[in-house]
């Protein structure tokens, strides 16, 4: 399939959601009281990993040191993985949250990607600020995968209501996560205590905002900022990147013409984050997990740093 949404047994696509229909159409949508049992089933959460030595010739010989890891429902190869390396079971993912739903948190989306070699659950928290009537909630993403490429991680993400842009939120220029990588064993409490201070996090985002929607910034100084975002030099100012971010923050953009993003650095780093999460990917569908891992994630980042640097 073109995207990367991994397709279950039954031929349903391996996402479940509250709420609206996503951009994509997929998925099952759930009820806000849903038992993670549920939320397991629907997300295609549900199948467990498992890995085997590599054997290969006539006289079946053993790659020593390297497993294949593959689901065992489907027996699907997802990935060669050392054999050092520490599982963490999809279902553990949405465990993580069993004590906090429907206490600080509501379950908002969860599912798998790339056949399962990637697995994801995100909740909103308890936690929202308001910027002259532009609301910014409070999530916090859960993910792992199955064949190295992405350490287990928890991370403090912001969203923009009026558009659904994500940002991972950071203070002081670390970011508001805790990881643990896959050869170590997994353990949810050391990832809570990591982020006790969540709560405290988002405030400071908060603050962060609001400075960038307090500072006025031209059509001209906000050209200077794209280009350094991403292109890293000024001569890059005619980039068509760098071009697009301009016509969206001088009024394209959604959310452009509020009043917190009219010409203000806060509008700036929105429009750098329509830009990554809604445009840049390769396709319509690669959009989820560019918006929250690699060079997405990255480059929005990058724009915090470069807009309060301008601030």
């Amino acid at each position: 399939m073109a995207h990367e949404i991994a397709t279950m047994i039954d031929g349903r696509s391996a996402m479940a959601y509250v709420g609206e229909t996503p951009w994509h159409g997929l998925g099952q949508q759930l009820t806000y009281d849903a038992p993670l049992e549920v939320w397991a089933k629907e997300s295609g959460l549900d199948f467990e990993l498992e890995t085997a030595p590599i054997q290969y010739g006539e006289d079946t010989l053993t790659y020593t040191g390297k497993n294949v890891m593959y689901r065992k429902d489907t027996k699907q190869p997802l990935g060669i993985v050392s054999d050092k390396y520490k599982i963490v079971q999809p279902l553990e993912v949405l465990e993580f949250f069993r004590d906090m739903v429907g206490n600080v948190a509501n379950l908002e989306t969860a599912g798998v990607l790339r056949d399962g070699a990637n697995y994801w659950a995100l909740a909103k928290m308890d936690g929202e600020f308001n910027i002259a009537g532009d609301q910014v909630n409070q999530y916090l993403l859960l993910a792992s995968s199955a064949d190295g490429t992405l350490a287990t991680q928890a991370r403090l993400t912001s969203v923009r209501v009026v558009c659904n842009n994500t940002l991972q939120v950071a203070t002081g220029g670390k970011k508001a996560e805790a990881t643990i990588r896959h050869n170590s064993v997994y353990n949810p409490t050391i990832l809570l205590e990591q982020l006790s201070n969540y709560n405290q996090a988002f405030k400071t985002f908060e603050e962060t905002s609001k400075i960038l929607a307090n500072v006025k910034m031209s059509s001209k100084q906000a050209l200077n900022v794209f280009g350094q975002i991403f292109g890293g030099v000024e001569e890059n100012q005619n980039a068509p990147t760098v071009q697009r971010a301009l016509a969206l923050y001088n009024g394209e953009g959604i959310g452009a013409d509020l009043e917190s993003s009219k010409g203000t650095a806060w509008g700036a780093l929105n429009a750098v984050t329509q830009l990554v999460d809604w445009e840049t990917a390769r396709s319509s569908n690669a959009r989820l997990k560019n918006a929250w891992f690699g060079r997405g994630a990255e480059v929005k980042q990058k724009a915090v740093t470069k807009l309060l640097e301008a601030a």
